[in-house]
């Protein structure tokens, strides 16, 4: 009991911070996880704020005391519409005054106006060289001292009108920090947690009804449906699934954006929900087969049950039990098997799978290590939570080294 409440805990958990998470979430950053793009503005590979120790980045509006150390900001994002003005206090002395029009997101980097002006300052009151102006951001210059080096102590930003947002980007960023491509990571986790959750939620629930159908019919019934069911479900049993479900993806998938596959989560649901129903109908089937032969179905059916009330009223408090003891495992073969097929980039959409191949795309396995360890965190929770939130019988089989290991052995027989 103790063991299954805690589980629980864990799970609410998990799930209200995922919730709060989503809910806070800037949705065009969401909208424009692969519109590269709409992160140009944004450092690349910048660390999460609880591991930097140099410049952070700090969203502000109107006027801003900023630290300088070891480190000069990378860039200054604006976001609003209209004229507007950025004065620096530096700590030498030196005043910075840029003007420009905005309209929507931009930054001292790539708008013109600012830019130019950021340069101009660089080059008349710092005394670098246009060629130095190469290898360092326009916004890094305001920063900096004649050597191109971090002119460290306290600035004051000021940015009118006040109603203007704006965030100084230093080189850490985030919960996550940013990868090379200047992504936010934090925005493709939590996108990506949710994106995983409902499909396996949808997939999983998908699998306990069309399976209770299936099962009952041909478990119940001795007839022309009973048997095409029963053949319907070996053949499903023994058909690889894995091919079956690439195949069947890439035909009712579209090409998206970047070449990414794009299907519609109903639909990706029922297809793995379909490849993967066998094996619960076909221990549904057995569970009614064995019941229907009782003695107390045969009284219930000589008192005039209907086959209807003999189903629900008895068959079902047979199978209910193992429904809902088999779903918790089922869910989190479900996370596993969404996981390994993103990992590949076999199925659509943003999952934990896709989302920690996209650091070995990116050669960042290792640099940015935070990066694919916060998905395999997730995995681990939501595994622990389920494996003490199973009841009884069942709870020796799902522990969390058998269920790995279950989950790998179904994939690799899948093949």
């Amino acid at each position: 009991m103790r063991r299954r409440t805690l589980g629980a805990a864990i799970l609410v958990a998990f799930l209200l911070f995922t919730t709060v998470s989503y809910a806070t979430l800037d949705e065009a950053k969401l909208d424009n996880w692969d519109n590269y793009i709409f992160w140009v503005d944004y450092p690349r590979g910048a660390k999460p704020v609880w591991l930097g120790d140099s410049s952070k980045t700090v969203a502000f509006r109107g006027s801003l005391d900023y630290i300088v150390t070891r480190r000069a900001p990378s860039n200054i994002l604006l976001e609003g519409k209209g004229r507007v003005s950025i004065t620096i206090f530096r700590p030498d002395g030196k005043v910075v005054k840029l003007r420009g029009t905005i309209n929507g997101t931009t930054s001292v980097n790539s708008n013109v106006e600012l830019a130019l002006q950021a340069r101009r300052f660089a080059i008349e009151e710092l005394g670098m060289k246009r060629e130095d102006l190469a290898f360092i951001t326009p916004a890094q210059a305001l920063f900096m001292d004649g050597t191109k080096k971090p002119l460290s102590g306290n600035y004051t930003v000021q940015v009118n009108p006040a109603g203007v947002k704006a965030a100084i980007i230093g080189d850490t960023y985030g919960l996550l920090g940013t990868d090379y491509k200047g992504r936010d990571l934090w925005v493709g986790f939590v996108g990506s947690t949710v994106n995983t959750l409902i499909l396996a939620s949808l997939t999983t629930l998908l699998i306990i009804i069309v399976g209770l159908f299936l099962g009952i019919g041909s478990g119940y019934y001795e007839n022309r449906f009973g048997d095409a069911v029963s053949v319907l479900l070996e053949a499903l049993n023994s058909i690889p699934y894995l091919p079956l479900a690439i195949v069947i993806i890439f035909v009712l998938s579209s090409t998206g954006s970047h070449g990414k596959l794009e299907m519609g989560t109903l639909e990706l649901a029922l297809v793995l929900s379909l490849l993967l129903v066998g094996k619960f109908a076909s221990a549904v089937k057995g569970i009614v087969m064995h019941e229907k032969v009782q003695e107390y179905i045969e009284s219930a059916r000589a008192l005039g049950a209907g086959d209807m009330a003999i189903i629900l009223r008895h068959i079902m408090k047979a199978v209910v039990p193992y429904t809902l003891s088999y779903s918790t495992l089922l869910f989190a073969q479900m996370i596993a098997i969404i996981s390994v097929l993103g990992l590949f980039q076999i199925i659509p959409g943003v999952n934990w799978g896709s989302f920690v191949a996209e650091a070995f795309t990116q050669n960042a396995i290792y640099t940015l290590w935070w990066w694919p360890l916060s998905p395999s965190v997730a995995i681990v929770l939501v595994s622990i939570s389920l494996c003490g939130d199973s009841s009884g019988e069942h709870r020796a089989d799902t522990s969390l080294g058998r269920l790995l290991i279950t989950v790998v052995l179904n994939i690799f027989q899948a093949f």
